[in-house]
């Protein structure tokens, strides 16, 4: 078996077909627990943090002897792909396939279950650094945060958000208290806008390009609290510096949650207006679109329709009526500094 092979069985496209032959490159690891045994798929899933009806279904389609050969093919490419980089310290974010469409639920899952055998060589790399048994709990839980949006966003089960869950099992991000890191440095692609190069350089060697910085990520779970917020951000500096011997003194978030159009429509005491508050705009340089995300982490919908989306908060009747007044929402880059 191989990737064509796969791809053409399962009917792949060419995009997907490349990436499980890159996949399938790094070979099987030489230590790990590999995939389980069905018997041992709850145990397997239990680090995932996933609603009891998802782990129900992970468990019940786990693989087996019934699974045809392509399809556990293309369970053990991914898992190796996990722990080859792993092993390889890649702590980026490479692309993973969209599988969330496939009519298989045992293809639309084959991501979950990687991830699900990769977890015990994430706690040892973890335990290796001295992270906090707490901590590594909470950064491999929010694998069922995901899952559970997807099939609250597609009706189905599977993990559309493939390509992001990979970088917790890189170690590439830790869930500290409210609050997630990413470990980067200074640059301006994608959603990450920053200063001019010349700009950067007169604020300093901080906001330099290359210079180290903390990306923030902000759970879609429970209030955005003044104090949860507070105590992750005291932790994350010494966190870093304490288990990778590696200093953060800047940490900045690019997100809608920091559009300034939110204080338009939501009070001034409000969790979110707090939140904008402790960071300082990035000025000089172009917004990120917003209203994709918007209406991701507020409607739980896959596809910007205000026809569709319901209305019963402040914050959703104000996502209506700014796309429907003709504007759009937009997702700045901020920053702070860490203490």
């Amino acid at each position: 078996m191989d990737a064509d092979a796969a791809a053409r069985r399962l009917g792949l496209d060419d995009q997907t077909r490349d990436w499980l032959a890159r996949a399938a490159e790094a070979g099987p690891p030489e230590t790990g627990a590999g995939i389980p045994p069905a018997s041992g798929a709850r145990r397997a899933l239990a680090p995932l943090g996933l609603q009891p009806a998802d782990e129900d279904e992970l468990a019940a389609l786990w693989p087996d002897a019934s699974w045809p050969e392509e399809l556990l093919w293309v369970v053990g490419a991914m898992y190796a792909r996990l722990a080859g980089d792993l092993t390889r310290g890649c702590t980026d974010r490479p692309e993973w396939p969209v599988l969330v469409h496939a009519e298989d639920a045992r293809l639309r899952c084959a991501p979950i279950v990687a991830l699900a055998a990769a977890a015990p060589l994430v706690q040892a790399a973890h335990a290796r650094s001295g992270v906090p048994a707490p901590v590594t709990a909470a950064t491999l839980a929010d694998t069922g945060r995901h899952v559970a949006q997807t099939r609250a966003m597609f009706g189905r089960s599977g993990l559309e958000t493939a390509t992001w869950t990979a970088l917790h099992f890189r170690c590439g991000l830790y869930e500290l208290g409210r609050l997630q890191y990413e470990p980067s440095r200074v640059h301006a692609d994608g959603a990450a806008r920053w200063y001019t190069r010349e700009r950067a350089a007169a604020l300093g060697p901080e906001f330099a390009y290359g210079a180290p910085l903390l990306r923030i990520h902000i759970p879609a779970e429970g209030p955005l609290d003044a104090a949860g917020v507070a105590e992750s951000l005291a932790r994350a500096r010494t966190f870093f510096r304490t288990h990778f011997g590696a200093d953060y003194p800047l940490a900045a978030c690019s997100s809608w949650l920091l559009d300034p159009q939110l204080a338009q429509y939501v009070p001034d005491a409000s969790n979110i207006l707090a939140f904008q508050r402790l960071f300082t705009p990035v000025d000089g340089g172009a917004y990120a679109p917003g209203d994709a995300d918007v209406f991701r982490f507020v409607f739980g919908m896959a596809e910007v329709d205000t026809g569709r989306a319901p209305q019963r908060t402040r914050l959703e009747r104000a996502v209506v009526q700014h796309l429907d007044d003709g504007r759009h929402w937009r997702a700045p880059t901020g920053w702070l500094r860490l203490d």
